[in-house]
């Protein structure tokens, strides 16, 4: 793992910091505090999904850290080391490797400097370490093994039954009113594929898929990638709402958002075949006045 420093210096020990960061985190994802033991892991042991992986890393940045699908935190000690390390004022931490987040050498004290402000008419199209690209002729490959791959593609348009490289690339836009490749800002590397299709402009509505590689798949990162692809439809399109359908094998990563993020508006009840069994789809909906915190 590497950090991103300007001048190196041996973080100073709190008494009781892990413990006040161990309360804030249960509350952050709505358990005890007394299941966060150190070793507990995120997903297998908490059942963390997408969305409340989301909800880990939007409370690390607001400390200051930004990590990557590189440098995913796996057990409650990763996340409560990288908060610690980063709780002082003005500090600003970029995880940008891999490994142990109790390896991380030392932080620097001075203020992070302050972006340059944006204009405030500009869709938002970078975040949380990703940037939205438009797709270019270049990123066909990219795009096809998401689709292609055995560990992508049952969850994405082909179900996992991909046509030849050249039909793929003749129908990229069949139906798709916007898209865009999800990449790292560090190393300008894609990670993710985002579609907007099926837009209706009578009734102001559109549908939103999207797909990334393994490493981002449960991180939380993509879950924010989508919430910020959804946050440029509403801000750019006269949007009513916008749906997502969601197989039932896709229902586990984003299920503790129903409520709060979306709405479930219909279940597609054994819809869909995969896997030798059937599988419901839900249709899911975002509004326009959930989606700006989406």
């Amino acid at each position: 793992m590497t950090l991103t420093t300007q001048k190196p210096e041996p973080a100073r020990s709190v008494p009781g910091r892990r413990e006040t960061l161990r309360r804030e985190l249960a509350a952050v994802i709505e358990v005890d505090p007394v299941e966060l033991a150190d070793h507990a892991r995120l997903a297998d042991d908490l059942g963390l999904d997408s969305l409340a992986m989301m909800r880990v890393l939007v409370w690390l940045e607001g400390r200051g850290v930004v990590a990557d699908d590189r440098s995913r935190p796996a057990r409650v000690a990763d996340v409560l080391a990288l908060a610690e390390t980063a709780t002082r004022p003005g500090l600003s931490v970029t995880v940008v490797g891999g490994g142990s987040a109790g390896a991380l050498p030392g932080v620097t004290d001075l203020p992070a400097p302050r972006p340059p402000a944006a204009d405030p008419l500009a869709p938002g199209l970078t975040g949380h370490g990703i940037r939205l690209d438009p797709v270019m002729p270049d990123d066909t490959r990219f795009l096809y093994s998401l689709a292609a791959a055995p560990e992508t593609g049952f969850r994405w348009r082909y179900r996992g039954v991909p046509p030849s490289l050249d039909r793929f690339a003749a129908g990229m836009w069949d139906q798709i009113a916007v898209q865009y490749v999800a990449r790292r800002v560090d190393d300008n590397q894609p990670v993710g594929h985002l579609i907007a299709y099926g837009a209706d402009p009578t009734t102001r509505f559109v549908h939103v898929g999207a797909v990334f590689v393994p490493s981002c798949t449960g991180s939380g990162l993509a879950a924010r990638t989508v919430g910020m692809f959804v946050r440029y439809l509403f801000h750019t399109l006269p949007l009513v709402k916008v749906y997502l359908e969601v197989p039932g094998f896709n229902w586990p990563q984003i299920s503790s958002g129903e409520g709060t993020l979306f709405r479930v508006e219909g279940v597609l009840r054994d819809h869909l075949f995969y896997a030798g069994r059937t599988w419901h789809q839900y249709m899911c909906a975002i509004y326009r006045d959930s989606g700006a915190d989406a």
